[in-house]
């Protein structure tokens, strides 16, 4: 009996964090045409099965279109319905998740994948990741 209970208290303490998941957030900057883009991809993956992911994007844009920031976003709105589109501190914000989605940015979600593999192939996309 004693020996049964030291068993379940020892497999209690090596499962601790089984099937928790892993945050995974990488960022990545970019210029173009004058346009700076800031953005950050938290994906968490559990079971070697990627359950959610969140993709924030931060558009800088010249001090001469800051006038038209709400027509840009409104346009933005309009023409992508799944993004959250937002003006923050004069900057364009585009926010889009998925939770246990198909397909999200490119990379499905039923497929088995690892938290490294994941970094990895991020990495290969000028991601830095933590």
């Amino acid at each position: 009996m004693k020996k049964s209970f030291v068993l379940v208290i020892l497999i209690m303490i090596l499962c601790t964090g089984c099937g928790e998941a892993q945050k995974l957030v990488c960022t990545a900057s970019n210029t173009e045409d004058e346009i700076k883009s800031y953005s950050t991809l938290e994906i968490k993956v559990r079971e070697n099965k990627i359950s959610n992911m969140e993709f924030i994007v931060d558009m800088e844009f010249p001090q001469e279109y800051q006038s038209q920031l709400p027509m840009i976003a409104n346009n933005i709105k309009s023409s992508k319905p799944y993004m959250d589109v937002s003006i923050v501190d004069g900057k364009i914000r585009l926010v889009t998740e998925d939770d246990y989605g198909e397909s999200f940015l490119g990379i499905d979600m039923d497929q088995e994948i690892t938290y490294g593999e994941l970094k990895e192939v991020l990495e290969l996309q000028d991601f830095v990741c933590e």
